[in-house]
C-alpha cells in the first residue's frame, strides 16, 4: 500500500517537472517574437517601396528588437501566470491566453512605449504572436 502512495506521488512530481520544463521552453521560444515581427514587417516595406534599402529593413527590425522588453513583460505578468492560473482551474482555453496577452502587451505598450499609432499595435501583435508562439510551443512539447 505504501509503496504504491510512493509510486503515485513520484509519477504526480516527474508530470510535474515536464510540465515546468515545457513552460520553460515555450517562454524561451515566444521570446523570438520580436525578431519574426521585425524581418516580416521590414521585407514587406522593402518589397512595397519603390526606393527601399536594407536600411529601412535594419531599422524597422531593430525597432522591433529595441522593443522586445514589452514582450517580456508580458509574457512574464500576464500570460505565464494566466496560464497558471487557467491550468489549476482546469479551463485552458487558447482564446483567453490570447485575450490576455493582447490586453498585457496593449497595457505595456502604453506604458513604456508609445500611446497610439503604429508603433503601439506592432507591439501588441509582438505581444500576442509571442503568446500563440508559447500555446503552440507547449502543445507540442507536452504531447
Amino acid at each position: 500500500m505504501n509503496s504504491q502512495i510512493i509510486n503515485d506521488v513520484n509519477k504526480q512530481s516527474k508530470h510535474k517537472s515536464n510540465q515546468n520544463s515545457a513552460i520553460i521552453k515555450s517562454v524561451i521560444y515566444s521570446l523570438f517574437s520580436p525578431l519574426l515581427i521585425g524581418i516580416l514587417i521590414g521585407l514587406y516595406y522593402v518589397f512595397t517601396l519603390e526606393n527601399a534599402t536594407s536600411q529601412i529593413f535594419f531599422t524597422i527590425l531593430m525597432t522591433a528588437i529595441s522593443n522586445a522588453h514589452i514582450v517580456g513583460l508580458t509574457m512574464g505578468c500576464f500570460v505565464v501566470p494566466g496560464y497558471l492560473l487557467l491550468y489549476k482551474l482546469n479551463k485552458i482555453t487558447y482564446w483567453a491566453i490570447l485575450t490576455i496577452a493582447l490586453l498585457g502587451g496593449a497595457l505595456f505598450s502604453f506604458i513604456f512605449s508609445a500611446s497610439g499609432g503604429m508603433i503601439f499595435l506592432v507591439n501588441t501583435l509582438m505581444a500576442l504572436s509571442s503568446a500563440g508562439i508559447f500555446l503552440n510551443c507547449l502543445r507540442r512539447l507536452t504531447n
